[in-house]
């Protein structure tokens, strides 16, 4: 890194990523003691996904801004991404876990059999595995749904619609997450914004300046309306279902 890129990152300035074909990265894999002396042990994984980008990407939230869409529509223009529980319902052409308890459970229905299964290392090097798991490229240790759009970007698409991304919770009794109270998500009852997850989105934006992200949503709160921050890069959108649905219809005719 040049010692200016070097003070830029201390400042806390995201740089653009030059996109380049990912085909693998050195992992850690073990952390070992020989003769009183800690060694990391690691190994090169190679990329075995080899995604080539088809048409639109779709990444699919599980907020419940989303309710209602039926995702097969989302099959015949581009390629689908999700996350965690999604899998219960639909399942797309790739999809994303960075919990324990949520990848075991779908390591267990091997979901991974099905469709590509993104996990970190950690989980990727589990026993319960069984190869079914394929390495977060580059991992930027984002919640999983983050972890689906910074992938759809390695893998190469320039256009990418979010649905059921609302980066929040709306409170006690109400409905916060599609997938709440049920096994391995729990109960939903705060009343709060993710403002570490939202940064993950804006720092997103930056990273990707040559990348368009459209967040689909019919009642889009303040923060939503303001995605960029600094320098408008112009590569955020907001769009309504029916607009999106507009979108789709054509692509599909």
């Amino acid at each position: 890194m040049s010692n200016q890129k070097l003070i830029r990152a201390k400042r806390g300035i995201i740089e653009p990523i030059e996109w380049t074909e990912y085909t693998g990265e050195m992992v850690n894999t073990n952390l070992v003691i020989r003769n009183g002396q800690k060694i990391q042990e690691t190994e090169y994984y190679k990329d075995k996904v080899k995604a080539v980008p088809r048409g639109n990407a779709y990444i699919i939230g599980n907020g419940p801004s989303r309710q209602g869409f039926d995702l097969k529509k989302l099959e015949t223009t581009g390629q689908t991404y999700g996350c965690n529980a999604l899998y219960r319902d639909f399942m797309p052409d790739f999809i994303f876990s960075v919990d324990t308890k949520i990848t075991t459970e779908m390591c267990k229905n091997e979901v991974g059999l099905k469709t590509f299964h993104y996990a970190p290392s950690l989980e990727v090097n589990r026993p319960y595995s069984k190869g079914m798991l394929h390495l977060i490229p580059n991992n930027p240790h984002w919640i999983s749904g983050n972890v689906a759009f910074w992938t759809a970007c390695v893998h190469g698409h320039k256009k990418l619609y979010l649905l059921g991304f609302d980066f929040r919770e709306y409170g006690r009794n109400q409905n916060n997450n599609i997938y709440q109270d049920s096994e391995n998500y729990g109960e939903r009852h705060s009343d709060t914004v993710f403002e570490g997850w939202l940064k993950q989105f804006r720092d997103h934006l930056k990273m990707r300046p040559y990348c368009h992200f459209t967040i689909v949503h019919d009642d889009p709160p303040e923060y939503l309306k303001n995605l960029q921050t600094g320098t408008d890069l112009g590569n955020s959108s907001l769009m309504t279902y029916e607009q999106f649905n507009d979108v789709v219809s054509n692509q599909s005719s």
